[in-house]
């Protein structure tokens, strides 16, 4: 344990169309987290994490609906007071990143089944769009998405173990109401374990 205290800050760069659900555009991210004893922290280290998101819509005059989305992750701490625990996630203004494994990156590993000082991740989702229909004045639709997951992690700063690759991949559901709603649905495999998740909004 310990006390820290955080000054956060980020720069981003956006256009999607539609933050929770979009078909295209892109994110590029670099956020910050310092810790430091003068704003009331027990320990001085610094949280770094670049992350690119891309929406691309591959055959928008057929099925404006079938979006190939990506993601690349890159995160790493430095300085040799951070804390055990401050291993466990990387902070975004878009919801933070937990560690490897979970909903979130690996999906076929437990949560925060892989940390380290240094982390890379990459995601890649075929959202394709089933139907759509309209019920009691509520929109719903129905999509599946393909998946897979890569990441690795590192004990160094700045320095990742490709040797240390890991990968998942799956199949999921998404029912979307009223457009800004996105309740998911994803089973994942790796070599390692199997994982089913239900949560609120897309991974990313």
């Amino acid at each position: 344990g310990g006390l820290v205290s955080i000054l956060q800050s980020s720069l981003i760069y956006d256009t999607r169309d539609f933050e929770p659900d979009p078909t295209r555009g892109m994110v590029a991210e670099l956020s910050n987290e310092f810790f430091a004893p003068w704003i009331g922290s027990e320990f001085f280290f610094d949280k770094i994490l670049l992350q690119f998101k891309h929406y691309h819509q591959l055959w928008p005059a057929v099925l404006p609906r079938t979006i190939l989305a990506s993601r690349l992750g890159y995160g790493t701490i430095l300085g040799a007071q951070a804390p055990f625990f401050a291993y466990q996630d990387q902070w975004s203004p878009d919801g933070s990143v937990k560690g490897l494994g979970g909903s979130q990156t690996l999906r076929g590993y437990k949560a925060n089944r892989l940390l380290g000082r240094t982390v890379a991740y990459g995601n890649l989702e075929l959202r394709h769009q089933l139907g759509e229909a309209e019920f009691w004045d509520q929109h719903f639709s129905l999509g599946i998405v393909p998946f897979v997951d890569i990441g690795t992690i590192g004990d160094q700063i700045l320095q990742i173990n490709l040797g240390g690759l890991r990968a998942s991949a799956g199949l999921g559901l998404r029912l979307g109401w009223n457009l800004s709603t996105i309740i998911t649905m994803d089973y994942a495999f790796s070599n390692e374990d199997q994982q089913f998740f239900l949560n609120f909004n897309n991974s990313f």
